[in-house]
């Protein structure tokens, strides 16, 4: 996905590109010798940025001239900030829960909330996968004793033909599907892989590779799976994620927030758009005539969009795929019928959406306090509701 906090690129390395810089309006007075200067300029506040400003405060303190973190909204958090409604619903730009195999990470962020005086809910994951009307616990290819006997048959065959491929196969799969049919099987790939990361990626498995995969998902013990089968028995306790942290206020957006504040605030500047990099010059133009020099910098921003419209570079966009997503946020009164769910994921072509999240059970501060008067906006049959 197209998104800030998933590129990071060290223009000092691109010297020699072409540079789109505008002409400056003459009525702002700007020019080079009003520049800023910082010594490492970083565009994008979101959790990358935020990333590379906190080492980057480690390394060079926070004099004016170490490093620079700017963005172009109002504050830090980037694609993983959270909105709040007029009504109290808070609402996460994407589906976010907090769990890290680093060290350093969680110092950071462990620091930034106890500077903060945040605390975190700890939640155990559960999440399913929606199939032939029935919910199925996620992993989906560890869990499938809770599929119909059709499928189950389906499913295991495919896995011992996977064995077998993988036992006479020498060769490392190259893409997403080589990966899945060598793991799983035409089955589950059939059945749930091909099919739900269509909708994630709107591309085919075929079409992407698979070195990214690290333990993101889940691969398959033919044996135990058969005996899961056999018994009856459902295993959800698989993955990084297993065991999640999140925010008690404020919603993921609170983290990075918290992050943000353990830097200098003259170290950062929000509401500040860029319009121009001249990387020959190292010099990056901002919307009011504003201007910073740099010695490296760092871009968050989407790749695309850096190359096409900052760097003068589209042929270098050729090769490059992005999906996008809408999130919609619904907040209602009364009780959901989703118990403790986490989340859930919808491989089947009978709804247009992939997977939803229960974000209320995230933390009660998700949703406005259970007395809170809600005004109605329309009526059940399609009335406007009296003002």
């Amino acid at each position: 996905m197209r998104g800030g906090g998933f590129i990071l690129l060290t223009l000092a390395l691109l010297r020699g590109a072409s540079s789109l810089r505008r002409e400056v309006d003459a009525a702002t007075g700007s020019s080079l010798e009003e520049c800023e200067f910082a010594k490492i300029l970083i565009i994008g506040a979101g959790p990358t940025g935020l990333g590379a400003a906190t080492r980057a405060y480690q390394l060079l303190g926070k004099g004016k001239e170490g490093f620079l973190l700017v963005d172009m909204t109002d504050r830090p958090g980037g694609l993983s900030r959270t909105e709040r409604t007029p009504e109290g619903f808070l609402f996460d730009m994407g589906g976010h829960v907090l769990f890290s195999h680093f060290q350093y990470f969680d110092d950071v962020i462990d620091a930034a909330f106890a500077k903060s005086g945040d605390e975190f809910y700890y939640h155990q994951r559960q999440s399913h996968v929606r199939m032939r009307q029935r919910w199925v616990p996620y992993p989906f290819q560890n869990n499938l004793a809770a599929l119909p006997v059709d499928l189950q048959e389906k499913a295991i065959l495919g896995l011992v033909e996977a064995a077998v491929e993988s036992a006479t196969n020498s060769t490392k799969p190259v893409t997403f599907d080589e990966w899945i049919m060598r793991k799983m099987g035409s089955g589950i790939a059939d059945i749930f892989m091909r099919p739900y990361n269509y909708k994630v990626w709107a591309h085919t498995t075929k079409q992407m590779q698979c070195k990214w995969l690290g333990d993101r998902v889940s691969t398959v013990d033919v044996q135990r799976a058969i005996s899961n089968v056999l018994h009856n028995r459902t295993e959800a306790g698989w993955g990084p994620n297993a065991m999640f942290r999140f925010p008690k206020r404020g919603g993921t957006g609170r983290i990075w927030e918290a992050v943000a504040d353990m830097l200098p605030k003259e170290n950062q500047r929000y509401l500040f758009r860029a319009n121009s990099i001249d990387a020959e010059e190292k010099t990056v133009h901002f919307d009011g005539g504003k201007c910073v020099k740099y010695d490296s910098l760092i871009s968050t921003m989407p790749l695309d969009i850096l190359l096409k419209d900052f760097l003068g570079r589209p042929e270098l966009t050729t090769n490059l795929s992005y999906s996008s997503s809408h999130i919609i946020g619904l907040g209602i009164r009364g009780n959901h019928s989703h118990g403790n769910k986490c989340w859930q994921y919808f491989p089947e072509d009978d709804c247009p959406f992939y997977r939803n999240t229960i974000f209320s059970n995230y933390a009660s501060g998700n949703i406005p306090p259970a007395n809170a008067s809600l005004p109605t906006i329309a009526m059940a049959g399609g009335g406007r509701s009296a003002p």
